[in-house]
C-alpha cells in the first residue's frame, strides 16, 4: 500500500470513527476527543483511546465499536488493535470547538 493509499485509508477510518458514539454522552468519540492516536502500518491498524473518566463503564463497548468501524475500512487481512489508556486524563478541552460550544463550554478550560 503506497503513501496515497494509506492517507486515503486513514481518512476513511477517521470518517468511520466519527460515526462511533459514546453511549453515555451520545456524541462522537472523535468530537469528544477520545482518540489519542491512530497508527497505520502495512497490515496493522492501532488505535489508542482515552476514557472520559477513570471509571468509564462503557470502555469495552467503545473499544469494540471502534474496532469494528476500523475493520470495516481495512483490507480483510489486516490486524486491528484497539486499546484504552487509563493513565491519560480527558478534559473538555479535548472536544472539538463546535461540540464545546453546543454543550455550553464557551472556551477550552
Amino acid at each position: 500500500m503506497n503513501e496515497s493509499d494509506m492517507a486515503a485509508l486513514r481518512q476513511r477510518i477517521m470518517d468511520a470513527l466519527a460515526q462511533v458514539m459514546d453511549p453515555e454522552i451520545g456524541e462522537s468519540i472523535v468530537a469528544l476527543g477520545l482518540l489519542e492516536s491512530l497508527s497505520l502500518s502495512p497490515g496493522l491498524a492501532e488505535l489508542l483511546l482515552i476514557p472520559t473518566s477513570a471509571t468509564c463503564p462503557m470502555a469495552d463497548q467503545l473499544m469494540e465499536e471502534a474496532g469494528r468501524a476500523i475493520e470495516a475500512q481495512c483490507p480483510p487481512d489486516w490486524r486491528v488493535e484497539v486499546d484504552m489508556d487509563w493513565g491519560l486524563p480527558w478534559s473538555p478541552a479535548r472536544m472539538t470547538p463546535a461540540l464545546r460550544a453546543r454543550l455550553g463550554w464557551s472556551e477550552a478550560p
